[in-house]
């Protein structure tokens, strides 16, 4: 069974969780993904050289931050400012922050402006979480009905087929899913894409539902509905990792 343990790596406005994990292994393998960095150790390496494998994983960390600073964005501890505004479903918003000593994190919604209470004890990390999985449930229920009829609409002119459930969810490894029981999912990030890359990501989930895979007729048939769906395709590679709260 593996040890594992967790450190947080800061450096510039960067702030990412570090793993060390010990297991049974010959080498020593120092990777990123989306969650964080993970460091990988023989099980019985001695504490001088773990402590040694790590400061080179942070040198590391530093140099591969330094060369393409734009792929760590996720993990920027840059505070959130008290008051910001943020485009949503076409909708701008106004989104005040209060840092309190408190122990629960809440947010509401009044028309256009969005409040959020945080507690003032946690870390960039922890805080940049908080703020974005608050400001993904208040806007998944707020634009839930909206989102639900463009889907409805699309389905009726289109492809006619039922489904049994329209679902958005704070979902950062993919943007939408069509399961075996017609739910279909979507990602809140969506929210934040152009109408036409939004109705695109629509359209490939409901082409789900007449094929489950991704064959030539499936493609076919997003392309018959969507003449230039690769363009949208295109837009989600190249600025989908700024679709974020």
């Amino acid at each position: 069974m593996a040890n594992k343990s967790q450190t947080l790596f800061e450096f510039d406005q960067y702030a990412i969780p570090l793993s060390i994990i010990k297991e049974w292994r010959g080498s020593v393998r120092i990777s990123i993904a989306k969650t964080g960095a993970f460091l990988r150790l023989p099980k019985l390496m001695p504490s001088g050289l773990v402590r040694m494998e790590i400061e080179k994983s942070k040198e590391w960390l530093r140099d591969t931050i330094l060369k393409d600073p734009n792929a760590f964005s996720r993990f920027s501890n840059a505070r959130y400012p008290d008051v910001f505004y943020k485009t949503v479903y076409d909708q701008q918003f106004e989104i005040t922050i209060t840092r309190e000593n408190r122990k629960t994190n809440t947010g509401k919604i009044r028309g256009n402006k969005i409040e959020l209470k945080i507690s003032n004890d946690l870390n960039p990390f922890q805080e940049k979480d908080v703020i974005q999985k608050l400001q993904s449930r208040l806007f998944g229920k707020f634009f839930s009905d909206s989102f639900t009829e463009r889907v409805s609409k699309i389905n009726d002119l289109s492809f006619q087929k039922s489904f049994k459930s329209v679902n958005l969810k704070y979902n950062k490894s993919n943007w939408g899913s069509c399961s075996s029981k017609t739910n279909l999912n979507f990602s809140t990030r969506l929210l934040l894409a152009p109408e036409d890359v939004r109705d695109y990501v629509i359209v490939h989930e409901l082409a789900h539902l007449v094929e489950m895979n991704h064959s030539r007729k499936f493609w076919d048939l997003v392309s018959s509905v969507m003449p230039k769906y690769k363009q949208k395709e295109k837009w989600l590679k190249v600025h989908g990792a700024s679709c974020d709260f």
